[in-house]
């Protein structure tokens, strides 16, 4: 089991895992909330937890090839949880799927993806510098860029069944009759 514990709080490790993930060349696909499995009443009692699902569809092609059931671990898993006011990271280590499989002759082949989920929970577990003014000179007006924007509970776009978006027949928000 690979752990790290973190500066960061548990609410802001998703948007820190994103950014470390993408320098990676990794991405997080899914995000899990333990509190929605646990009955609140225990969930009190237990440590809150999320569990990040990621992909680096490069370093998991080699493991399948070499051994099918791989599947079974891939993709691979970082949990976050507070204890005690500290957040910790942890993932199953590739090294040990090997030799969970009984396959330690592909020791060497997992190392790449050990050496990656070890960067990450790394990178993630220590302060990240904001962008600054120097990331967006002045004047610049950005905005949220995809890997800041939170998807989570996001509403679909409403089409009715001639395929037309609800939103597009609103509107512009000004009064368009003269009235009489």
């Amino acid at each position: 089991m690979l752990e790290v514990k973190a500066v960061h709080r548990l609410d802001e490790i998703e948007f820190v895992l994103r950014r470390v993930l993408q320098r990676h060349g990794a991405a997080l696909h899914a995000v899990g909330h333990v509190g929605h499995v646990i009955p609140a009443d225990e969930l009190r009692q237990a440590t809150d937890a999320y569990v990040y699902t990621i992909c680096h569809a490069d370093l998991y092609a080699a493991l399948l090839m070499a051994d099918i059931r791989f599947a079974a671990y891939l993709p691979c898993r970082i949990a976050a949880y507070s204890r005690g006011g500290a957040v910790t990271l942890a993932t199953a280590s590739p090294k040990g799927m090997c030799r969970l499989l009984n396959r330690p002759d592909l020791e060497r082949m997992a190392e790449p993806l050990e050496k990656l989920l070890s960067s990450v929970l790394e990178e993630a577990a220590r302060p990240l510098a904001h962008p600054t003014a120097a990331a967006h000179p002045a004047g610049s007006n950005i905005g949220a860029t995809e890997g800041q924007v939170n998807a989570r509970a996001a509403l679909p776009q409403r089409v009715d069944r001639c395929g037309t978006k609800i939103e597009e027949l609103a509107g512009t928000g000004e009064h368009d009759s003269a009235g009489g």
